[in-house]
């Protein structure tokens, strides 16, 4: 099984910067990012060529990715607040981590020619409606346009 990636990050939200220049390189403006609590995830918002463009990125999936890599031993020295909190703390720094280098391969495909603007962030276009291109797709409780993933 393959080890969990970004499992050793550290930048964290220092990301942010690399990100903003990243995709300003490209032409996007009104780069702005939200950490949203409430829905447990980092927001990474922008317009380009037009469109507005909205990443969510789930914090809490990678931090209960962490747990199960690295669940708290019978043995362990530190209480299980201490290691949820330190499996939060790491998933907050890999989140960051991932949309980074996410963002910057999306605009080296761009660069290289490999794909335009809207096939690279077609999933997260906002509609008219505000629902991003793939919620207006797919349907957890059923299918919309796409049928549900095997």
């Amino acid at each position: 099984m393959m080890a969990l990636p970004y499992a050793s990050s550290t930048a964290g939200q220092a990301r942010e910067k690399e990100i903003r220049d990243t995709l300003r390189s490209v032409g996007a403006s009104a780069v702005g990012f939200m950490v949203d609590d409430d829905a447990d995830q980092i927001v990474a918002q922008f317009r380009l060529h037009g469109r507005e463009i909205t990443i969510p990125i789930n914090v809490g999936a990678y931090e209960a990715a962490w747990l199960r890599e690295n669940p708290r031993g019978s043995r362990s020295r530190t209480s299980e607040k201490d290691h949820k909190a330190k499996a939060r703390a790491q998933a907050e720094r890999a989140s960051w981590a991932i949309l980074a280098d996410w963002i910057k391969a999306t605009v080296a495909m761009m660069a290289a020619g490999f794909v335009d603007a809207d096939t690279a962030f077609l999933p997260h276009v906002r509609t008219p409606s505000g629902a991003r291109v793939i919620e207006a797709l797919a349907d957890k409780n059923g299918p919309k346009l796409l049928p549900p993933p095997t």
